[in-house]
């Protein structure tokens, strides 16, 4: 009966996930942290299957949640979220790779014509760079950048290698930010900026403001060169 309530759970969450991802915010989440693990102590081999299977959703759908399914994955799990993240990304990612390059050619071919032949050029000359690239900074949005490899026809296996290499960096760090706040949830503190004090919580938000600098400045050089 557990088993099966974990099941309606899931599928539960998932419409709730297609329904109201809009309405989704990391306060509300947060605020329910300590039923979350509860539920983790009761189960945990299969409340990693219901976030994995989850996040592959997200990503196949294209939510915009996914950052902030990152996050909730470490404050929940810590850092074994990461591996699970990056597979279920990679995975997620796949599913829009193959739809976009069968049956549904047609409809994404029209949806991502102002882009495709902008990146025509550079993508021919070395899709695997250009495919990290895109991985390590968020010069188009992911499930763009999904599509334009299988419009291209790039092979399966070398997309899925590098969408898995191209995540792990911002992966990493925003799993360090929910570690961070996870040491915060466990004192009873309020997840608030303000409170934030320890080398755990602060030091990945460098990390990231460095990291999306890094990738703003990179990305206005690629945006000259594409011009």
């Amino acid at each position: 009966m557990k088993r099966i309530g974990w099941f309606i759970g899931a599928v539960g969450f998932g419409l709730v996930i297609w329904f109201g991802s809009n309405s989704f915010n990391a306060e509300d989440l947060l605020t329910r942290y300590s039923e979350f693990k509860i539920m983790l102590q009761d189960d945990y081999v299969l409340s990693l299957v219901v976030f994995f299977l989850t996040y592959v959703l997200v990503v196949s759908l294209s939510l915009p949640i996914a950052s902030l399914l990152t996050l909730m994955g470490a404050v929940l799990f810590g850092w074994i979220a990461l591996p699970i993240i990056v597979l279920s990304a990679t995975t997620g990612a796949m599913v829009v790779y193959i739809v976009a390059s069968t049956f549904a050619r047609q409809f994404f071919s029209k949806r991502a014509e102002g882009v495709i032949e902008t990146v025509r050029v550079t993508f021919h000359r070395s899709p695997i760079r250009w495919l990290l690239t895109m991985r390590l900074i968020p010069f188009f949005p992911f499930w763009l950048v999904n599509i334009i490899p299988a419009l291209f026809q790039m092979r399966i296996r070398d997309f899925a290698l590098t969408t898995a290499v191209g995540i792990i960096p911002g992966t990493a760090i925003y799993v360090g930010v929910g570690k961070g706040l996870d040491a915060v949830l466990e004192q009873g503190l309020s997840p608030q900026w303000n409170l934030i004090e320890h080398p755990e919580v602060w030091l990945p938000l460098v990390l990231l403001g460095a990291f999306s600098a890094a990738s703003a400045l990179i990305s206005d050089r690629y945006k000259e060169e594409v011009q």
